[in-house]
């Protein structure tokens, strides 16, 4: 029986070091983290957006977006302004700073994304898309319904035993 592949531990890695690299690099370029990027990408594509269309769209709780908001105004990337429509709800905003940071940061992000995906031929890319596109899927529908019977993530001994290997 072939050994099937650690995939949770892969992935888990394979997050961890993409984040790690694309942190440095906007850090340094940018003076911003990958998920602030995320936010101002988020939140230019359809301003003025309310704190919970980010939270959707980057999966974070909303006290999380919170503090990634009071991050981002103070360094002068986004404004916040009461709604409107409701005035107990906010809106956010790109400021120029934050208009300007994401036009030049979107070189960075497609060129990362193509080092990603070189010496994979389309067919393989697809497949890769697909993949993380299931897992992800996957992964909500089991974190709102858990099916005990199977795990999306390794028991313990399990994960204990991958780690050594």
């Amino acid at each position: 029986m072939a050994r099937q592949p650690r995939l949770f531990h892969l992935i888990q890695l394979a997050h961890r070091a993409l984040f790690r690299a694309a942190d440095q690099t906007l850090q340094s370029a940018f003076g911003l983290s990958a998920v602030q990027q995320g936010a101002l990408f988020v939140i230019g594509k359809d301003e003025p957006c309310h704190p919970s269309a980010i939270a959707r769209a980057l999966d974070m709780n909303k006290s999380a977006v919170t503090t990634l908001l009071s991050r981002l105004e103070d360094a002068g990337f986004v404004r916040r302004m009461a709604d409107p429509d409701d005035g107990r709800a906010q809106l956010v905003q790109l400021s120029e700073k934050g208009r300007r940071t994401v036009s030049a940061s979107v070189p960075h992000t497609k060129a990362a994304n193509a080092r990603l995906l070189e010496g994979f031929s389309p067919e393989e890319i697809i497949i890769i898309e697909r993949f993380l596109t299931q897992v992800i899927e996957r992964s909500s529908r089991a974190s709102s319904t858990p099916d005990k019977s199977t795990p999306l993530t390794p028991s313990t001994k399990e994960s204990h035993h991958d780690h050594n290997q």
